[in-house]
This record gives structure tokens, sequence and C-alpha cells, in this order.
């Protein structure tokens, strides 16, 4: 589970706290950026995207070794196999056939890890880390979820969820890739 940095600042996205820069098994990372999950106007979730280098294009932060996390703070009380239908269809929405069919026993996985969850509440905390040579890790509220899933092309499927050619929203891929509006949109806002 990731440390956070003793020396950086929070940041705010609706009042959740991220730290700046955390530590992955002694790997620094920066927080790339932050959003707001929504399920029409109700505030779902945050998520905040850690990486090694802070970068506004989702070809580098695919392309950029090291580890990684997506962290996620619940604003309301949900199901975690909702989550899990999330991240699955978002898989298979930017994945071709072929690679969504080898990513099935790594969903299945995942599926497993989740149903032993079933529920979180506002204010938990799921992370989903990446570390090379490790795989991928859930953990709830710091805790494990289970082992870590080693197919080394799941994590980054997950972060197509969200970075991908089909995000789950592009308001929240804009987001975690730290897009600002452009002073005359903010202006109007």
């Amino acid at each position: 589970m990731a440390a956070p940095d003793a020396h950086a600042q929070s940041a705010d996205t609706v009042g959740v706290h991220y730290t700046p820069a955390i530590k992955v098994e002694g790997t620094p990372l920066t927080l790339n950026g932050t959003g707001i999950s929504y399920r029409a106007v109700a505030k779902l979730y945050t998520v905040g995207l850690y990486v090694p280098q802070k970068s506004t294009k989702a070809e580098v932060i695919f392309s950029t070794g090291g580890p990684k996390e997506l962290r996620f703070v619940m604003l309301q009380g949900m199901r975690v196999d909702e989550i899990g239908k999330v991240i699955t269809k978002g898989i298979e929405s930017n994945s071709s056939r072929e690679e969504f069919f080898r990513l099935i026993p790594a969903i299945r996985t995942m599926g497993e890890q989740f149903s032993r969850i079933r529920r979180m509440n506002a204010n938990d905390t799921l992370s989903v880390e990446y570390v090379p040579k490790r795989g991928t890790m859930f953990y709830v509220n710091g805790s494990p979820a289970g082992l870590p899933i080693a197919d080394p092309t799941f994590f980054p499927a997950i972060l197509r969820v969200w970075l991908g050619v089909n995000p789950t929203t592009q308001d929240l891929k804009d987001a975690l890739l730290d897009h600002r509006a452009a002073p005359v949109l903010e202006a109007l806002l």
C-alpha cells in the first residue's frame, strides 16, 4: 500500500484530500489529477491518479514504466460490484475482443475479491495499485482485498477505463490528466 510523502501538502476535490506525492514500494509517485464520478447529478466517488511523472497526455502515462495508483474515495455508500461493473464494461469498451477475452481470468479474480468486500460506505477508500513484477493489487481502506493479480496487462486495461479512447466520461478523463478549462470558459461557468 502506498505511503504518503511526509513533506507534501494536500490537494482537495469536493472536500476529499489527496496528498500530492506518495511512495509505492519506495518509488515516489506524483498526483497527476483528481476528478469526480457522477451518476445523473449524484456524486459517487472522487478518484486520484498517481504516476511516476506527471503528464497531460494519456499516451505518456501508459508508456511510462514503474508503479502507478488509482485511488477512489466514496462520496456515498455503494456496492463494490457496481465499481467492478464499471471497470469490466470500461475494459471491454477500450479493448479488442481478443484482449478482453485474455483478461477474463484477471477480471474474474477482481470480481472474487470484490465479492468479499460487498459494500463501501461514504469516505471509504479503494486503491488500485500496480507494481511491475508484482501486478495489480486492490486495497480497501489500506487493507489488501486479496493477492496480487499478476497479469501485466490488467492495470493498463483498468487505467483505460478512465484514460482510454472510450473513457467513463471525458470530463473525468480531462480531470485526471489535469486539463484546465480555458480562462474564457471558466468565466462562463
